[in-house]
């Protein structure tokens, strides 16, 4: 029985590990001018990240060796701008990304903890958030309203599914105010 229990755990823990990762898209939506194999890269090395200033010191390292694939013609004083926008855009993806690995991680908390959903509705929950997080493109504007719609229809209690993460978010903001914060990031 112990063997079955910590397979199980083991299959929920890479699940889990697997879903919260960045997608391609996501940089390539950051730096459009990147090749295909660059923008690849970039992304499998951030999500061996475990820590956000170690993703953050990937980008940087990434940046200062990213050659366009396109040359560069016209206002090069543009070009430069360009680039140290894109490398800000960067680095504040890295943080709400760890941000928001972070809130996701205190509402399933939050939801256990208070007894509000069991641990295979969280773990379901957090599954179905992290598929349709991947489905949007790491996307949090598109995902939120996506997820939400879904886990509604999958959750019917009273109070209500979005009445408990608006109150579980809530929480998070008052402890966590830099990481709510960074989950308002936009492409």
């Amino acid at each position: 029985m112990a063997r079955t229990t910590n397979l199980i755990l083991l299959a929920c823990l890479v699940l889990y590990v697997c879903g919260d990762q960045i997608v391609p898209a996501a940089f390539q939506k950051i730096f459009p001018k990147a090749g295909a194999t660059k923008i690849k890269e970039l992304t499998t090395n951030v999500n061996k990240q475990t820590a956000v200033a170690k993703a953050k010191e990937v980008v940087k390292n990434w940046m200062g060796n990213w050659v366009e694939d396109k040359k560069i013609t016209g206002d090069i004083d543009a070009y430069a701008r360009a680039k140290a926008a894109a490398r800000t855009k960067a680095l504040s993806f890295v943080d709400y990304r760890f941000s928001l690995k972070k809130y996701i991680n205190n509402i399933y908390n939050q939801a256990v903890s208070t007894k509000y959903l069991t641990l295979a509705e969280a773990d379901s929950i957090r599954k179905l958030l992290w598929t349709e997080d991947k489905k949007a493109k790491n996307d949090w504007s598109v995902t939120s309203v996506n997820f939400m719609t879904e886990a509604s229809k999958k959750i019917q209690k009273t109070p209500s599914f979005q009445q408990k993460i608006t109150d579980f978010t809530g929480n998070f903001a008052k402890s966590n105010p830099k990481d709510y914060a960074n989950l308002k990031w936009t492409f």
